[in-house]
């Protein structure tokens, strides 16, 4: 299972989730787990989009619902995901696609 540090990783992954219209992440999310290398790399994808999201958000200056800034709660997801990936045997995905950032 995914662990997350704050409940609030979570629902900021949800919401950009919903927000760039992805289905599998948004299932994964509420599973709280991966079940194979496509959905790790699904996952590790999103995250970086999720990112990008987040700096474009930002440069619009969207209000988020956190207080915190998506910078900050960008830093825990990539602790939370990277870190389960990892411990899943799953951290060659995160790898891959780290690599092509």
């Amino acid at each position: 299972m995914i662990t997350y540090k704050f409940d609030e990783e979570k629902e900021y992954a949800q919401y950009y989730a919903k927000k760039l219209v992805d289905s599998l992440t948004t299932e994964i999310l509420n599973r709280g787990s991966v079940t194979n290398s496509e959905e790790a790399r699904h996952l590790s994808v999103f995250f970086w989009e999720m990112v990008d999201a987040s700096i474009e958000d930002e440069k619009r200056e969207v209000e988020l619902p956190w207080e915190e800034g998506a910078e900050f709660w960008n830093e825990k997801l990539m602790n939370s995901f990277s870190g389960y990936l990892e411990c899943s045997g799953y951290s060659e995905e995160w790898e891959e696609v780290v690599d092509q950032q």
